[in-house]
């Protein structure tokens, strides 16, 4: 990964400085408000996982501004997650920039809001004995090749309403779009990968990329469709006698108890071969696509085996062609640790964010600053392992790492100079524990680490200044 992602001359990314770059020239209703998000996005990444209100600077006037933010009820009100993000979206087409090979994963949640429906316009898109109430979120995640988050290109949390697709269908077809508009600003020779899930597979993608050419579609097959020469995708696929051995690491998943699976090194099979899919308006033309199958050969006692059919625009001319392709599509699973650290860590769907707000519009404001927070808790969170000799004030302001070298003489840890030093004693003051053949610092560490060490440099400070007079 090269430096110039992480710090460019115009990028700090410090505690004091990454709101101001991520969030700083929002185009709101005044300047004042401006100003405000970025003080509010400043607070919200010392305090994750918390309301704002725990922010320990005792900045009354600000928490204040930041309700007001969220509050602004105007009818032809600028303060739209569009707006709200428009910044951060810049950065990161930028840092998309730098990169040989983008993927844009796009991906959807609910968040879950309610127990009774209190906030005024919300409709129940999904319902259970509790009736609870969830706001949907699709959302599109810019990656390096090495699944490194780039940034949040789009927030989005209605359905569009008009479209060649039904309105769930249509999102993904919108997220496309986004992304192809994004494309203008890099260069030729990137290569741009959408990557989506099975709700995605449908000809009407297929066919806007064929018109655009220059972003190409990756999607988990959603259905064994019909072939332009009459036979099925799943069989045609199966047929190939041509494979390619490789092993793929499944993390292990527990989220739904029926769907939970070990975390193993897989064997699997690949097979590749182009498609044509029929065109439905014109029968005599076809779309190309290019499939691709996995298949688990060995998979354990008691386990499904890990199958997978995609489909694909990117030309595959070799095996070796497919597999680099498999490799992106299992960067899709970052948009699920995003999922988690946007919920679990910042507490997106926490009942004390949702008192303090009135209307959906409001909890789509907050929802979207702390998009940007999760990001940036993933950045930190992978840095130190992909670039581990950068300077530790990329990310640590001075007093910050002051804190850190005597916390890091105390635990016997080397001092904290380079950015992976940095991060190693941040977790151990997170509950990390640095044991031989531990894996590396994951997201939970991490936000737990950030919030003990805003209130350990708040103590550090205060008895410095005291000894210091």
């Amino acid at each position: 990964m090269e430096a110039a992602f992480v710090r460019p001359p115009h990028e700090p990314l410090s505690s004091e400085a990454w709101a101001e770059t991520e969030f700083g020239g929002a185009v709101l209703e005044n300047a004042r408000l401006s100003k405000h998000l970025v003080k509010s996005a400043s607070m919200l990444a010392d305090v994750v996982g918390d309301a704002i209100v725990a922010q320990t600077s005792h900045e009354v006037d600000a928490v204040e501004s930041h309700c007001r933010l969220l509050e602004s009820k105007e009818e032809k009100s600028e303060v739209t997650p569009e707006n709200i993000l428009g910044p951060h979206r810049e950065r990161t087409i930028e840092r998309m920039r730098s990169q040989k090979v983008v993927l844009c994963v796009q991906d959807g949640t609910k968040l879950s809001v309610a127990t009774r429906p209190a906030y005024g316009g919300l409709r129940v898109v999904e319902s259970d004995q509790t009736k609870a109430l969830r706001l949907p979120l699709h959302l599109t995640l810019a990656l390096t090749e090495d699944g490194l988050p780039l940034g949040v290109m789009r927030c989005s949390y209605q359905a569009p309403d008009t479209g060649p697709e039904a309105p769930a269908a249509q999102q993904w077809l919108e997220g496309y779009k986004d992304v192809c508009e994004a494309r203008a600003a890099l260069s030729r020779k990137s290569l741009v990968v959408v990557i989506m899930d099975r709700e995605a597979d449908s000809f009407a993608l297929y066919d806007l990329q064929r018109r655009r050419q220059d972003v190409h579609v990756l999607v988990r097959a959603g259905s064994d469709r019909l072939l332009a020469d009459g036979n099925k995708l799943f069989a045609t696929l199966k047929d190939v006698s041509e494979t390619k051995t490789i092993q793929i690491e499944i993390s292990r998943k527990t989220a739904r108890p029926k769907a939970s699976r070990s975390h193993r090194v897989a064997r699997a099979e690949v097979r590749y071969t182009r498609v044509e899919l029929p065109d439905p308006r014109h029968k005599d033309a076809a779309l190309t696509m290019y499939g691709v199958h996995v298949r688990e050969t060995n998979p354990p006692a008691g386990e499904k085996a890990l199958e997978w059919v995609l489909l694909t625009s990117i030309e595959l001319c070799a095996a070796e062609d497919a597999v680099r392709v498999l490799g992106y599509y299992l960067k899709r699973w970052c948009i699920g640790d995003f999922f988690r650290v946007l919920k679990s860590g910042c507490k997106v769907e926490s009942k004390e964010l949702h008192m303090v707000l009135e209307t959906v519009l409001e909890l789509e404001r907050a929802a979207t600053i702390w998009c940007v927070v999760a990001w940036r808790i993933m950045v930190l969170t992978l840095l130190g392992r992909t670039v581990p000799e950068l300077d530790a004030e990329v990310f640590f302001k001075e007093t910050e790492l002051r804190f850190l070298s005597n916390y890091a003489a105390q635990v016997k840890l080397p001092p904290p100079r380079t950015l992976q030093q940095a991060i190693l004693v941040v977790a151990v003051l997170g509950g990390y524990q640095n044991r031989t053949g531990d894996n590396p610092p994951g997201y939970q560490i991490m936000w737990r680490s950030i919030y003990r060490l805003r209130f350990s440099t708040l103590g550090y400070e205060v008895w410095h200044a005291q000894h210091s007079q």
